[in-house]
């Protein structure tokens, strides 16, 4: 099955829309179907999202109650956790430099 999905990937979109469009044909697979599955796709996208930044409100909260001793240590913790996660735009040697990596 991993071989098949992986083999349709490769596949020009017009193959694939033609494939789906004749699975239509063959009742096999209806449009509202795909819609439906499109519809819970977008949806655990937006969960997701929505599980990321109830972290990301819990450590900027976390951030705002600290001791000031505690903020360097507490920011250069979420800013590296954002640059492996991919929502901030920077380096380990721009945080490495960095005023608050004490």
């Amino acid at each position: 099955m991993e071989q098949l999905l992986e083999f349709l990937k490769q596949q020009p979109k017009e193959i694939l829309q033609w494939l789906i469009l004749e699975l239509m044909r063959a009742d096999k697979i209806s449009f509202a179907e795909i819609a439906e599955l499109h519809v819970q796709y977008l949806s655990k996208l937006k969960q997701g999202e929505s599980e990321k930044l109830m972290h990301l409100r819990t450590k900027v909260i976390d951030l705002w109650c600290g001791t000031k001793k505690d903020l360097p240590k507490s920011l250069t913790t979420l800013i590296t956790e954002g640059m492996n996660d991919g929502w901030v735009n920077i380096t380990q040697e721009q945080i490495n430099k960095s005023k608050w990596n004490k």
